[in-house]
């Protein structure tokens, strides 16, 4: 344990020691091109309460990792997964906390968002997305982009029985040209599915961007949520280094990790309080629906956000001659 603890003190020391600095910070937390890309992908597909919604959507898989700690000992690559997706939402945050305290400039946010990564997105990812929004809007079973994407989950249910049935009777000279065919049917299905689902992305997107047109949250005292993107900051590395240990250590290490995920309210509240956060900002600028002005804020650094990490993730990358 005292090994753990001057491993999660250390590692916030020189972390906290590069916070101020972009460039240091980039360098220290080394994330590659395609890390920063899949992060600035998800980022784009939080459209319902942007930067909070990514930051549980990367803390959640994490968790799920830890619990499986409770019944299984965890493998060196499944911690170095969950060790890479709290990187990148540990330098989300940082990078939050910059353009917080006027560190790194405010550019404008796209108007429009032409491209929102939904090529990259998986059909399970794409469909639970989906049923979620059909539990907060059942209403929304009308739309015929969702009305779309049922039918299509029914044949993509129905064909991927078929095959599971089929496959086994399939003689071995005919499977090449068996699953071909069934691929083929497989690629139009998603392919359908994943356009339905732009459409449906882009909506929400246009519908959320008319309602902040007229209200600028750089208006709003912003730094004062510096203290409170540290406190995330700090929570995110503590996780991090933990899973760290328990890789270089190998031993003994799952009662540290159970007691990790046990701990888990101290990060999820700590987004909570973000949201309250932002909620207060709205109110004491006596804005009239405090629920869409949080969002716009939560939004708004989604958008700053997304734009430097493509910046970033391009940045070494030759340019077309």
């Amino acid at each position: 344990m005292v090994d753990l603890e001057k491993r999660i003190s250390g590692d916030w020391i020189e972390l906290k020691q590069k916070a101020g600095d972009y460039r240091a910070l980039v360098d220290m937390l080394h994330l590659s091109p395609s890390q920063l890309g899949d992060a600035a992908s998800k980022l784009r597909l939080s459209v319902e309460q942007g930067i909070i919604e990514f930051k549980r959507s990367m803390v959640s898989p994490v968790m799920g990792t830890l619990e499986n700690a409770r019944y299984k000992s965890l493998t060196a690559e499944e911690i170095i997964e969950q060790e890479r997706s709290l990187t990148a939402l540990l330098f989300a945050i940082l990078v939050q906390r910059l353009l917080a305290t006027d560190m790194l400039p405010r550019g404008r946010a796209q108007e429009e968002q032409k491209d929102l990564g939904v090529d990259a997105v998986e059909v399970n990812t794409m469909i639970s997305a989906v049923k979620t929004m059909i539990g907060d809007d059942p209403a929304l079973r009308s739309h015929p982009a969702v009305k779309n994407i049922l039918v299509q989950m029914q044949v993509y249910n129905k064909e991927n029985q078929k095959l599971r049935e089929l496959l086994p009777t399939i003689r071995p000279e005919m499977r090449a040209s068996f699953l071909a065919n069934f691929k083929k049917t497989f690629d139009g299905i998603v392919g359908s599915i994943r356009r339905n689902y732009e459409v449906l992305l882009q909506e929400q997107v246009a519908q959320s961007t008319n309602q902040r047109q007229g209200f600028s949250p750089a208006s709003l005292p912003l730094k004062d949520l510096a203290p409170l993107l540290a406190t995330q900051a700090r929570e995110v590395s503590r996780i991090r280094s933990t899973l760290t240990h328990a890789r270089e250590e190998k031993y003994k290490t799952r009662e540290v990790l159970v007691r990790l995920y046990d701990s888990r309210q101290q990060v999820l509240g700590l987004f909570e309080d973000e949201l309250k956060a932002y909620q207060k900002l709205c109110k004491d600028a006596l804005q009239a629906d405090v629920n869409a002005c949080a969002k716009e804020i939560a939004v708004s650094f989604r958008d700053q956000i997304v734009s430097i990490l493509e910046k970033e993730s391009r940045r070494d990358q030759p340019k077309d001659a």
